[in-house]
């Protein structure tokens, strides 16, 4: 087709032109060429429609362009040629859609020679017609394509016109209505069997798309050919060229799946925190309905457990609405036909009790209480039925298998914690019922130790009586002896001075002292054992002192047994009573020879020891630095029982008269009492070894005590120094001050403490005071001595005495400046001693 323009117009055409157009046809915009080319006259055209200004163009290729150009907003071509002109101006015309309206551009096509512009003008139109072809063919194409895409996706496509019709539904949908194209395109949703409130929803989703011009997206449960199906879908406005909704689209996708797994898992986590912030069954089941009915928006949940007999029994209910209806809904559960539910342990899906063949005889009965349909769900454990869950609905339904997965999930998680629970409380009463019988248990445990604490301290009782009695009476027996041979020798002492027989009374003193030397050197032993005796300890070379007396030893073992002695080099000094540990381990040499009557070998041994914790623990000393004595033997050793009974006194495995049973037990008080200890270790047929712990004393060990050198030498004169000595006993307090005069010193005497006392405090002289320990009148004789420092601070104290307690000795270490001498004792020994400490006074220090 071609459009006629004037002849006047023919020498100014212009090469290109553009114009614009608006949605009414109304010039918005026109170029120089183009005001020239569509009105030569030189009117205005911007506002006034196309089809009035230039009349000339209906019915042109140019009008058609346009039209289909706004119609489907594509972009098109055309061919516009001069009819009135030989040959006739030609433009080829493109049109395009744009936001506001229509855009043209105009570009002339090269004039030909007169004889060919018939055949330009023919060949023209074919191109234009096989352009249109080309167009149509593309056009038919993509829509083809496009009715593919959305006849095979598995997602819904539709359209609605503004009426709220279908003017749109792809192959999916129309399978899920389960109607033809005819069918269902210009139908509604309510005509097309949605339910109302679902026709209703979409038709104010329609309304609320069109005004805003925005899509909606939401999430919807659907009953179709494909079942109850979720579906999730947003629709969206479809825009005309006038930027106004000409209709509305969507896009439904099923996420049945997905909402099922979140549903059950929304489900299962509610239970999780109703569980943990409950122990209540009930509160549980309560829970658990509540949680089942939202999910499923179901209009009643009961929860029952069942009970021994398989009755039922009600722990929790959930209802939608609480109203009468309500109420007699979950009345109507309970009269329902459980029995065969819980004998095959199925459940049961009525999805309308009034064509359900099972239900039938109690349709009018259920729909009056407003139950059209439900589920009754047994909970089985171990195949057995442990409780019902019964869901019931006012509207008839098909259940799905997602719904009643969720009522036994749920289910079960509640009636595992019920298990729990039970099991919990099980547990807390047999804790309770045991706490009780341990209490009762630990009563009659403790009520049964008191009878054998008691048992064992009247058997202690007794021991301790035994001991006591074994202890007298080989006291007795050993004093008896000494006793004697004391009385004995005085008796022929008086028998020979009648007979004028004085030259033999030497050897009767001579027996009598002897047996006086004997009965101290019990009591002696007696004390050690009884840890009693008084100490005068100093720092002493353990080794120094073996070898001192070494030679003693071999003499006591005899020449069969082979001495061996290993000092540790470095051996540390000790604290310690020299002679008394010399006494101690000619003791335990005397014991090892005793255990070696057919010859052996005798070993003593020193090492220092550092005790850690564990060690000092095992051996019940203090952890610290200690020097270890040890004398092993390869005699024939002790059997356990001995072994335990090793260190009781007066206890002896020797001939009746070979041995008095003190030994050990001086060994042991002795070491006790120096802060150490002794350890036994022996075997049957491979000897004994005893080891003595003493501490180590950090102070060099090269001390000697002068008053023990000097015993030895003969008594000098005095030089009238004043001696105060205090007694009790009146024989001893004057036997003491006669040898004392007799060697030339001044002695007062004191029979008390008080007395003593007094003296001390007075202004007389007084250069050493001799006292005994134990003193009558409320004063002992450490304190008097004390009393008399703080008045005489160079006062020097010798203390005389047989038994002293321990607190009076500081646990019977004396302090610098006094001396002690035990009773009996020899008086001039005395009389050496009270020099050495006259003469220490001047001594330089």
């Amino acid at each position: 087709m071609s459009t006629a323009l004037s002849p006047d117009r023919l020498p100014a055409l212009p090469p290109e032109a553009f114009f614009a157009l608006d949605p009414q046809w109304r010039f918005v915009f026109l170029d120089s060429p183009a005001q020239a080319l569509l009105n030569p006259h030189g009117q205005d055209l911007l506002g006034r429609p196309i089809w009035q200004a230039c009349p000339e163009l209906l019915g042109s290729p140019l009008e058609e362009c346009l039209r289909a150009v706004q119609a489907d907003q594509r972009s098109r071509d055309a061919v516009l040629i001069h009819p009135h002109h030989q040959p006739g101006p030609a433009y080829a015309v493109s049109c395009y859609a744009g936001a506001h309206g229509l855009s043209v551009k105009l570009r002339a096509i090269a004039a030909q020679p007169a004889a060919e512009h018939g055949l330009q003008q023919t060949r023209l139109r074919h191109e234009a017609v096989a352009e249109l072809a080309r167009l149509t063919d593309e056009s038919e194409r993509r829509r083809r394509f496009y009715e593919t895409f959305f006849a095979t996706t598995p997602d819904l496509a539709y359209a609605w016109d503004l009426e709220h019709r279908f003017t749109y539904a792809n192959r999916v949908l129309l399978q899920m209505w389960g109607k033809t194209w005819d069918e269902a395109i210009g139908k509604t949703c309510l005509e097309l069997g949605y339910e109302p409130w679902h026709a209703e929803m979409h038709s104010r989703e329609i309304e609320q798309v069109r005004a805003t011009k925005r899509p909606v997206r939401g999430d919807v449960p659907f009953n179709g050919t494909f079942g109850r199906r979720i579906y999730d879908y947003i629709i969206f406005p479809v825009l005309g060229p006038d930027g106004e909704v000409e209709a509305v689209a969507g896009t439904t996708r099923d996420v049945t799946d997905r909402k099922h797994s979140e549903a059950r898992q929304h489900a299962l986590l509610h239970l999780a925190d109703a569980i943990r912030a409950t122990d209540s069954p009930q509160d549980i089941a309560s829970a658990a309905a509540h949680i089942i009915g939202e999910a499923l928006t179901a209009r009643w949940v009961s929860f029952h457990t069942l009970g021994p007999q398989r009755q039922c029994q009600d722990l929790g209910q959930w209802r939608f609405h609480r109203d009468d209806d309500a109420e007699r809904g979950l009345q109507a559960h309970a009269r329902r036909p459980l029995q065969r539910v819980l004998e095959q342990g199925h459940p049961m899906l009525v999805a309308d009790v009034s064509s359900d063949a099972r239900t039938v005889a109690l349709a009018d009965e259920q729909r009056a209480l407003g139950v059209v349909s439900f589920m009754d769900v047994p909970v089985l454990a171990q195949d057995q039925p442990v409780a019902l869950v019964q869901v019931s609905s006012d509207a008839p339904r098909v259940w799905t298998e997602n719904e009643l997965a969720i009522v036994r999930e749920v289910s079960e998680r509640a009636c595992a914690a019920f298990e729990r629970i039970r099991n919990q409380r099980a547990l807390a009463e047999s804790e309770a019922r045991l706490r009780a019988i341990n209490e009762s248990l630990e009563a009659e445990v403790s009520a049964r130790t008191r009878e054998l604490m008691a048992t064992e301290e009247a058997l202690r009782h007794s021991q301790k009586i035994e001991a006591i009695g074994q202890l007298t009476g080989g006291l007795a027996h050993d004093f008896n002896n000494l006793l004697g041979g004391i009385s004995g020798s005085l008796d022929l002492m008086r028998v020979r001075l009648v007979q004028g027989r004085g030259e033999e009374l030497l050897r009767y003193v001579e027996l009598a002292a002897r047996s006086t030397q004997r009965a101290a050197s019990l009591t002696q032993r007696l004390l050690a054992f009884a840890r009693r005796q008084t100490l005068a300890p100093k720092p002493t070379r353990v080794n120094a002192l073996i070898s001192g007396m070494e030679e003693l030893i071999r003499r006591t073992i005899g020449p069969a047994i082979v001495l061996e002695v290993v000092g540790a080099g470095g051996l540390w000094p000790t604290f310690v009573d020299g002679p008394q540990l010399e006494s101690a381990l000619l003791n335990l040499c005397i014991n090892a020879r005793d255990a070696m009557p057919g010859g052996g070998r005798l070993t003593i041994e020193t090492a220092n020891k550092w005790l850690d914790d564990r060690w000092a623990h095992e051996r019940d000393l203090p952890p610290g630095q200690y020097v270890c004595i040890s004398v092993t033997d390869s005699g024939v050793g002790m059997p356990p029982d001995v072994l335990a009974r090793a260190f009781d006194p007066f206890f002896t495995t020797k001939p009746i008269g070979a041995g008095t049973g003190l030994g050990l037990s001086m060994v042991y008080g002795f070491a006790r009492q120096s802060g150490g200890q002794v350890r036994l270790y022996s075997e049957v047929g491979q000897g004994t070894t005893v080891s003595i712990y003493l501490p180590r004393h950090q102070h060099d060990g090269d001390e000697q005590d002068e008053a023990d050198a000097l015993d030895e030498t003969a008594a000098g004169d005095g030089n009238g120094e004043v001696v105060l000595v205090v007694d009790d006993e009146a024989s001893i307090r004057m036997l003491v001050a006669e040898i004392l005069s007799d060697a030339g010193y001044d002695v007062l005497q004191a029979e008390d403490g008080p007395g003593a006392l007094r003296i001390l405090q007075s202004k007389q002289r007084i250069d050493l005071l001799i006292t005994d320990v134990g003193l009558p009148g409320g004063l002992n004789g450490r304190q008097v001595a004390d009393a008399g420092r703080a008045a005489r601070p160079d006062l020097h104290v010798l203390f005389i005495t047989g038994y002293a307690e321990n607190a009076a000795f500081d646990n019977g270490h004396l302090e610098r400046g006094m001396q002690l001498m035990t009773k009996p004792f020899k008086m001039e020994a005395l009389a050496r001693r009270v020099q050495s400490i006259l003469e220490s006074r001047v001594a330089p220090n």
